[in-house]
């Protein structure tokens, strides 16, 4: 929990600079569907296992096709070890903050506007807890995370500029999962995830300028 009031706090820093009418916020929900795909060996396998994923967006618009994106999400990633039977969930639970540079296709801003994206950027992810797998051991595994996160995904338009957002996404972890253990140091997250969310303006918008005027209508 101190770590999601941390990147909470980085969160709105960030964008604290920016004008007011550039930014929209909301909510996001969806899946995560997870492998540490170097853990097999040593007598274990393992495949891809599901889990839940939900948090808040913050978007900054810096031209019609051009934003950035940030999030603070719980992401539940880990793997499923088959071998040792019986098989069991390894879960590893994050609060995965990425930073997305997007560049937004097409040009029409009003209701019913399909606009396709694509993003990429760097994470940050900072483990909050470990659960399921008999072969846990808390003070095996590295805190933080560092990684990329990129994918495509499409903006709905809906009315007073309101937005729907459905990403899909690739998240690749540069740092070890494991620290100090030799035969597990190539382990590292890997993750698709399917998130849908909701964006609010914090301003009226104008077609016409294709801006915000700051003040809500």
């Amino acid at each position: 929990m101190r770590s999601l009031f941390i990147a909470l706090g980085l969160l709105w820093a960030g964008v604290a600079s920016a004008q007011r009418e550039n930014i929209s916020i909301g909510p996001m929900i969806g899946g995560t569907y997870s492998t540490l795909p170097k853990l097999a060996g040593n007598g274990l396998t393992t495949k891809y296992k599901a889990g839940p994923a939900a948090g808040v967006f913050i978007n900054y618009s810096i031209k019609e096709h051009f934003g950035l994106s940030a999030n603070v999400l719980y992401m539940r990633w880990g793997t499923t070890i088959e071998t040792p039977a019986p098989s069991a969930n390894l879960n590893l639970d994050y609060v995965h903050v990425p930073v997305l540079a997007t560049y937004y296709f097409g040009n029409d801003m009003g209701p019913g506007a399909v606009r396709p994206k694509i993003f990429i950027g760097p994470s940050v992810s900072f483990q909050t807890g470990q659960s399921g797998s008999a072969i846990i051991n808390n003070s095996a595994f590295n805190k933080v995370d560092v990684g990329a996160t990129a994918g495509a995904g499409l903006n709905i338009g809906f009315a007073r500029q309101q937005w729907l957002n459905i990403d899909v996404r690739y998240n690749l972890g540069f740092s070890k999962v494991y620290k100090n253990i030799p035969m597990y140091n190539d382990v590292h997250n890997q993750s698709f995830s399917l998130l849908v969310g909701y964006s609010f303006p914090l301003g009226s918008y104008d077609k016409k300028k294709n801006s915000f005027s700051g003040k809500r209508r």
